[in-house]
């Protein structure tokens, strides 16, 4: 006689509005740079917690907050493919398994006129949930520092969902634009199912 087992599945209900500070990111012209412009960028920034990403690649805070949230979980967990968590995080955001091509898929190009500056916030523990633990002021202060000593511009934007963005990244638009929100996740989780 065959023996089957039951798979059975717990929803997991994500709010639509997450309950979170704004992600630590500026938008940032960055059309009269050099072409080294992140070998300049990893020199100078404090550590692993600051990166750059490509115009495209923030859309919107659930996205940016979930990629954080899994990339300190695989750290959390030695379960990371990246040996640091700014790669950790872009792999997340790219939807990969591969961090060469995570860089590939949202690094900056050679052409872009506009890039995010990120931070990524250090975290604390509470009730086995993952918090962020970061001052905007210190945030503001490293802002300052790396934008000065790398004579960047601050521009106005914030992360929000573009559709030609979702198609650099590869991701599939659904049919109702109100769903946008769950394929961009959905990106970010297939990160641990593609190889």
């Amino acid at each position: 006689m065959m023996r089957f087992e039951r798979i059975i599945e717990k929803p997991i209900h994500l709010p639509f509005a997450m309950e979170m500070p704004e992600f630590p990111c500026v938008k940032l012209d960055i059309s009269n740079q050099s072409s080294n412009l992140i070998g300049d960028f990893i020199k100078q920034r404090d550590d692993e917690s600051w990166l750059l990403m490509s115009y495209y690649a923030a859309q919107g805070q659930q996205q940016l907050w979930t990629a954080w949230l899994l990339a300190k979980r695989a750290f959390s967990n030695n379960k990371a493919l990246a040996r640091s968590l700014d790669a950790e995080f872009l792999r997340y955001i790219a939807g990969t398994h591969h961090v060469s091509d995570a860089f590939k898929k949202v690094g900056i190009k050679h052409h872009d006129d506009t890039a995010w500056l990120v931070f990524l916030p250090k975290h604390i523990v509470d009730l086995d949930e993952i918090i962020p633990s970061f001052s905007i002021d210190q945030f503001n202060i490293g802002v300052q520092a790396l934008v000065q000593t790398l004579d960047l511009k601050i521009i106005a934007g914030k992360p929000e969902i573009d559709l030609k963005g979702l198609e650099k990244m590869g991701i599939s638009l659904p049919e109702s634009k109100l769903n946008l929100t769950d394929s961009i996740i959905g990106h970010i989780i297939s990160a641990d199912l593609n190889s």
